[in-house]
């Protein structure tokens, strides 16, 4: 009486591709399960990975903490990955600041359509970009709608239409530009010497 056996799935795949020369030159091992150990612990599982690092609560850095509700962040709602550019409000007025490195240049470039006010801050001749600039904005009655510091050589605002007077204070010496504000971005650049 015929007996079949049982073969891999390995080998029968070979055997059908042609990469065996036969089923009779084909040996089947079976590997022997070790012997239980009850005293022996189970194996750890493998670590898993995320694209954030994980830290203790006391040393998150702030660009991993999770961001606030995209709610705060307009209609787009859209922060880019980096996430080292940080949205701010300050009475009806959000306000965005930075530009120290490449990826924060890159930042609030893909942030900028969300802002109708862009102020740039440099030294004059050599080009050198400045930080920690005051920055007010006052309305067309002299009233300050914003007092912020500029992190970086760019600075955002959204505000609403209008005419403005925006004043920027650096190494001693104050500036001031007008600036209309409407739908479309209005720029202004300040120099120090």
């Amino acid at each position: 009486m015929f007996k079949p056996h049982v073969t891999s799935l390995t080998v029968l795949a070979l055997l059908l591709s042609g990469g065996l020369p036969s089923l009779a030159d084909a040996q089947q091992t079976y590997a022997v399960p070790p012997a239980y150990d009850a005293s022996s612990q189970p194996p750890e599982p493998p670590p898993t990975y995320s694209a954030q690092p994980r830290y203790p609560e006391h040393q998150q850095p702030a660009s991993v903490q999770d961001p606030p509700p995209a709610s705060e962040y307009g209609e787009a709602g859209w922060l880019p990955p980096g996430g080292s550019v940080q949205v701010q409000t300050e009475g009806n007025i959000r306000y965005a600041s930075g530009g120290i490195g490449l990826s924060e240049r890159e930042e609030l470039g893909a942030l900028s359509n969300q802002f109708n006010l862009r102020l740039m801050f440099a030294m004059h001749g050599s080009g050198n970009y400045l930080a920690d600039v005051r920055v007010r904005i006052l309305d067309s009655r002299g009233g300050a709608v914003l007092d912020a510091t500029s992190r970086g050589p760019y600075f955002l605002a959204q505000l609403p239409s209008g005419r403005y007077t925006v004043e920027a204070e650096m190494l001693g010496q104050s500036q001031r530009q007008t600036a209309s504000v409407g739908a479309r971005q209005s720029q202004l650049n300040f120099y120090w010497r």
